[in-house]
């Protein structure tokens, strides 16, 4: 079989926001994703509206809403706007960083962590009778990652058609998913996996990776989230580390394209990967394979707040 890498127009309407998505079966596994990841719950400028000299609270919460830990060199807060430098005595944005944000533990019964950023301003001086209405702009900017763990169940001829003959079903390929705002999806063809007398022993897997949020993606490594700065560059965007790990009986072969690919995943659509898979152990009955998908990836969000300033 040939090694494919294709791109497929996004079919899930994408809803601005913290919005948990699930997307339809795929032939040869559930399929399921989430939108949620590190992000901001809410951003607001307290009071709206004030005279010049006035002070203004700027407040950002922020939450690990996803399914992977960040650690506090990993991400920070970002909040600029519009006359910055008229309110911040000349600085032109706040730089904070986030601490070690954990994601919820279900089993622990430990929930995510939040943290909370705060930069207090003062309101640039105005003519009596000015009114001036001012935008801030937070965003958060962290590395991320988003795993698909699966089993992959074969069979071999003789199991099948006892199985058949007795009235079981066999197990078909199953997968769990992290968190995360890009998703991961997982699913094999044949559906179930019988290694006929003939010699056939491969089957093929599907990857399909999908911006589920309203933020931009970046390739992970690209900031130093210690300095203060977020500039990104043309090269650096939209950029995804793929790490395909099949179990040590199970062999790609199409490595190329399936390990360890630092790869485009434009906006608005999804990137699907077809890995031919060989299948290397001798499976006299049955058995059950491990395999994972890792997507590595830097990822930021952005709100918006108003300030209105009468000039006295």
């Amino acid at each position: 079989m040939k090694t494919k890498l294709l791109l497929t127009v996004l079919s899930i309407v994408l809803v601005a926001g913290c919005v948990d998505l699930d997307m339809n079966s795929i032939s040869g596994g559930s399929v399921t994703g989430s939108g949620r990841g590190l992000e901001m719950t809410s951003f607001t400028a307290e009071p709206s509206s004030v005279f010049s000299g006035s002070s203004v609270r700027l407040m950002m919460e922020v939450e690990n809403l996803g399914g992977t830990n960040v650690d506090a060199g990993d991400s920070v807060v970002y909040i600029t706007g519009s006359n910055f430098d008229d309110w911040n005595d000349g600085s032109s944005a706040v730089f904070e960083s986030l601490k070690d944000m954990r994601a919820q533990d279900v089993v622990r019964g430990v929930p995510a962590s939040t943290d909370r950023v705060t930069a207090t301003l003062t309101a640039p001086d105005l003519e009596p009778g000015q009114t001036r209405n001012d935008v801030f702009i937070g965003r958060v900017y962290h590395d991320y990652k988003t795993s698909a763990n699966g089993n992959i169940w074969v069979y071999s001829e003789a199991e099948s058609e006892a199985s058949r003959e007795a009235g079981r079903s066999l197990d078909a390929p199953s997968f769990t998913y992290t968190k995360g705002p890009v998703g991961i999806a997982v699913s094999v063809s044949p559906t179930p996996i019988i290694l006929y007398d003939e010699g056939e022993n491969s089957f093929t897997a599907f990857i399909t990776i999908s911006n589920l949020a309203s933020g931009t993606i970046y390739a992970p490594g690209s900031l130093n989230y210690d300095s203060n700065s977020v500039q990104l560059t043309m090269d650096q965007m939209n950029r995804v580390d793929v790490d395909v790990v099949p179990d040590s009986g199970l062999n790609i072969l199409s490595s190329e394209d399936c390990e360890g690919q630092d790869l485009e995943l434009v906006a608005g659509r999804d990137l699907v990967l077809v890995c031919d898979i060989e299948v290397n152990d001798d499976v006299p009955t049955f058995e059950s394979f491990s395999f994972d998908v890792t997507v590595s990836y830097g990822y930021y969000t952005e709100e918006r707040a108003s300030v209105t300033i009468q000039g006295r």
